[in-house]
C-alpha cells in the first residue's frame, strides 16, 4: 500500500535535481527560463549542485547524486524535488538511494523519461506515490511558458488545488509534436495542432478495471527489465509512452515487456500519444494493431493519452490507484483515485 506525499503548497520550496543529462549546463538559457516559470507559479526554486555540473556520462557520479538527493530530502526547508531534465544514466544512481529515507521524507518527486525508474521504485520500495510529470527544462522551460494543460494537470494532481478523491483524466484540445532544437530554435513556442488523435478504446474490457499505476517511458522500462528495479504490482494499470518510434520498434519493446511477464501482473494497459509517429519500411503504421497483437487478449487497452513525451502533458501519480472503463465504440474513462479516495 502506497501513501501520498505531503501536498505542495503555493509557497513551497522546490529543489531541482539533475541526475541524468547535463542539459542545464548545455542549455543555460532554457534552464533559467524554466526556473523563472516555476517561480512564477509561486514556488521558491533551489537548483542543486548537479544542475551546474557536467562530468563524464552524466552530471556527477552516481553516489554523489544519491547523496545530493538525500540532503534535499533531509532539508526541512525543501518541500519537493523536480527533475531538471531526463537522459539515460539514472539507473546507475538507484543502488545508492536510501529508499527508507525517501518514504519517511514524504516529499513529492516529479519527473519522467529517465526518471521512470526512480518513480516506479519509489512507489514499490519506499511505498510513496511519485509524480510522472513536468520537468524544468522540457516543460517549464518552453518558450512562452508551460502549456496551460500541463500547468493545470500538475496543479490538480499534485494537490495545489486542495484535497481531491477522484478525477477523470481527459485529453487536451490542442497539442504539438513539433521538434525545435534547444540550441538553435528555442525562441518561440511549438506550433499547436487542433484535433487529431484522441483518447480511444483500442480493446474493450468486460468490466471496469481497477489497479495501481505503474510504467512510463518504454525505453527506460526496457533498461530496468532483468534488474531489481522492474517490479510491477500484481494489479498494475500499466501506462506506457514513447516518441519517434516506428511500429516495429514499438512491437519489439512491447514484446520485451510481455516476455518479461509485465502484462501477466496487469489489469489494463494505457498508452500515450506517440509523438512524431513513423512508418515501417513496409509502410505499416498501425500502432493500435501492434497493441492488439502483443498485449494479452484479456487486457483492456486505451490509447491517446497525454503521457510523458507529449506536449502538453498530464501528471500521473505513480503508485496510486486508478480505474479504467473501456467499452466498445465509446471513449474510455480513466479515473484517478486521489489521496482522499
Amino acid at each position: 500500500m502506497t501513501t501520498w506525499p505531503s501536498p505542495l503548497t503555493e509557497d513551497a520550496t522546490i529543489a531541482v535535481w539533475a541526475p541524468s543529462s547535463p542539459a542545464p549546463v548545455a542549455f543555460p538559457g532554457r534552464f533559467a527560463r524554466g526556473v523563472r516559470a516555476l517561480e512564477g507559479e509561486g514556488f521558491t526554486v533551489r537548483p542543486l549542485p548537479s544542475c551546474a555540473a557536467a562530468e563524464g556520462v552524466s552530471t556527477r557520479d552516481p553516489a554523489t547524486l544519491a547523496a545530493e538527493l538525500h540532503r534535499a530530502l533531509d532539508d526541512p526547508a525543501c518541500d519537493g524535488i523536480v527533475a531538471a531534465v531526463g537522459g539515460w544514466t539514472l539507473i546507475n544512481v538507484l543502488p545508492h538511494i536510501d529508499w527508507q529515507l525517501v518514504g519517511a521524507a514524504r516529499k513529492p518527486l516529479i519527473g519522467y523519461s529517465d526518471l521512470t525508474s526512480l518513480l516506479n521504485t519509489t512507489a514499490r520500495r519506499a511505498g510513496l506515490v511519485a509524480f510522472h510529470g513536468p520537468m524544468v527544462i522540457s516543460e517549464w522551460g518552453e518558450a512562452g511558458g508551460a502549456w496551460q494543460y500541463t500547468r493545470a494537470e500538475f496543479r490538480a494532481v499534485a494537490g495545489l488545488n486542495g484535497p481531491w478523491d477522484r478525477r477523470t483524466l481527459t485529453g487536451p484540445d490542442t497539442w504539438s509534436d513539433e521538434m525545435l532544437w534547444w540550441d538553435k530554435e528555442d525562441d518561440r513556442p511549438r506550433a499547436p495542432r487542433a484535433g487529431g488523435e484522441r483518447v480511444r478504446t483500442v480493446r474493450a474490457g468486460a468490466a471496469e478495471a481497477e489497479g495501481v499505476l505503474w510504467g512510463g517511458s518504454l525505453a527506460v522500462l526496457s533498461l530496468t527489465l532483468g534488474t531489481p528495479y522492474a517490479d510491477p504490482p500484481e494489479d498494475s494499470l500499466v501506462f506506457l509512452e514513447a516518441e519517434g518510434v516506428a511500429p516495429d520498434e514499438f512491437a519489439a519493446r512491447l514484446g520485451q515487456l510481455r516476455h518479461a511477464g509485465v502484462f501477466d501482473r496487469s489489469v489494463g494497459v494505457l498508452v500515450g500519444r506517440i509523438g512524431r509517429p513513423q512508418r515501417c519500411l513496409s509502410g505499416f503504421a498501425d500502432y493500435d494493431q501492434v497493441l492488439r497483437d502483443i498485449v494479452p487478449a484479456r487486457l483492456p487497452i486505451a490509447a491517446g493519452y497525454a503521457f510523458g513525451h507529449s506536449t502538453p502533458m498530464a501528471t500521473v501519480p505513480v503508485g496510486a490507484r486508478a480505474r479504467l472503463l473501456c467499452m466498445k465504440e465509446e471513449a474510455p474513462r480513466l479515473t484517478l483515485l486521489g489521496p482522499a479516495g
